[in-house]
């Protein structure tokens, strides 16, 4: 099971034992497990791109050329 399929799991879990009693709790701790979704995905994104940018890897290429011993 996914991250967003545990935290959609969550969340239906969360609403079925909502009561009066305990509804702003049971809002702030969706509203938690929504919020560090967007972060784990943006995260996930990010590290993604890094990874493999174009950019880096030139970059990895060109370290490996140099960094390579020459034979005589």
């Amino acid at each position: 099971m996914s991250e967003t399929d545990q935290t959609a799991w969550a969340i239906q879990a969360l609403k079925k034992l909502q009561t009066a009693d305990n509804q702003v709790v049971i809002d702030s701790v969706i509203q938690i497990l929504d919020d560090q979704q967007a972060e784990i995905e943006s995260l996930r994104g990010s590290m993604e791109g890094q990874l493999w940018s174009p950019t880096s890897w030139h970059q990895d290429q060109q370290a490996r050329h140099t960094n390579q011993p020459h034979r005589s």
